[in-house]
C-alpha cells in the first residue's frame, strides 16, 4: 500500500509545525473508538515521528519559556492558609447568642470575626438611646449588612462626656462617648450595602435606628487626622494622676 505526498499542520505549540511525507514507506496503524463506532487510520511512521517531534518541540518551548523567568521572578511568598469566613448563617447564629439586654444598651452588641483570625466584630443595635463617639486617632469602617438608621457625622458632641471619658485624654487613642448627641453634623440614612469612614476625630451618632440595625465595623488605631486638620488634644500623662 502506498500513500500520496501529504502535509500535516500541527498546532499544539506557540508556533503552528508542519510535517512532510513522500509516497511510499511503512505504515503506522492507529485505532480510534469513538461512541458511534471504530476508526482505523494508517499513517507512516515518518510522519508520526514528525508530529511527535513537533509536540515536543511545542511543549519545549513552554518549558524554557518557564525556565527562563527574570531574577527575581522565581519566587513567591509563602503559603498561607484560607482566607478568614464566616457565612451569613454563622453570623447570624452568634449575633444571636448575645444578651438582649446589651444589644439594647447604648454601646449594642457585638461578636469578633472569626476570631483571632481577623480585625473586625460584627455589631447589631436596637431602638433606643445610642451614644455619640468620636475616637481620637482611630479610623473606623462601618459596612451596613441589614437593617436601617440615620447617622450623624462631623461637628461635635455635646456635652458633657460621660464619667469614663474625659477630655482631654491621657489616652492617644481614647474614644470620647457622649449622651447628649451631635451638634452640627450631617444626617444620613444608612441601609444595607452602604459603607461609611469615620476619619480619626470624626464624631458619629445613630440618632435614629429604625428597629435593628447590623453592621461590619473595622477600627485601625494610631492614625493621625490629615495634614492641616486639628488634632485631638492629649493630656500629658502625670496630669492624669
Amino acid at each position: 500500500m502506498t500513500a500520496a505526498n501529504l502535509n500535516v499542520n500541527y498546532r499544539g505549540g506557540p508556533e503552528p509545525c508542519q510535517a512532510k511525507m513522500s509516497t511510499g514507506g511503512r505504515y503506522l496503524t492507529l485505532e480510534r473508538q469513538p461512541v458511534s463506532g471504530g476508526l482505523i487510520v494508517q499513517i507512516p511512521k515518518q510522519l508520526a515521528f514528525a508530529m511527535l517531534v513537533c509536540a515536543l518541540a511545542g511543549a519545549g518551548g513552554v518549558l524554557l519559556a518557564q525556565s527562563a523567568m527574570k531574577p527575581g521572578h522565581d519566587r513567591v511568598p509563602p503559603s498561607r492558609e484560607p482566607s478568614p469566613y464566616m457565612s451569613q448563617t454563622e453570623i447570624q447564629a452568634e449575633l444571636n447568642k448575645l444578651d438582649p439586654a446589651l444589644v439594647k444598651s447604648r454601646t449594642g452588641g457585638a461578636i469578633d470575626f472569626a476570631k483571632g483570625k481577623a480585625v473586625g466584630v460584627v455589631r447589631r443595635r436596637m431602638t433606643g438611646p445610642q451614644y455619640a463617639i468620636t475616637h481620637t486617632r482611630t479610623v473606623e469602617y462601618i459596612m451596613v449588612t441589614k437593617g436601617t438608621a440615620t447617622l450623624v457625622t462631623g461637628g461635635t458632641l455635646i456635652p458633657p462626656t460621660i464619667d469614663s471619658d474625659p477630655y482631654p485624654n491621657a489616652n492617644p487613642n481614647a474614644t470620647i462617648r457622649s449622651d447628649a448627641g451631635v451638634k452640627g453634623g450631617l444626617a444620613r440614612k444608612i441601609g444595607p450595602g452602604d459603607v461609611v469612614v469615620n476619619l480619626p476625630g470624626t464624631p458619629h451618632w445613630l440618632s435614629q435606628i429604625d428597629g435593628s440595625i447590623e453592621y461590619f465595623e473595622i477600627q485601625i488605631p494610631n492614625m493621625d487626622p490629615a495634614p492641616g486638620v486639628e488634632r485631638a488634644e492629649l493630656l500629658p500623662a502625670a496630669a492624669a494622676r
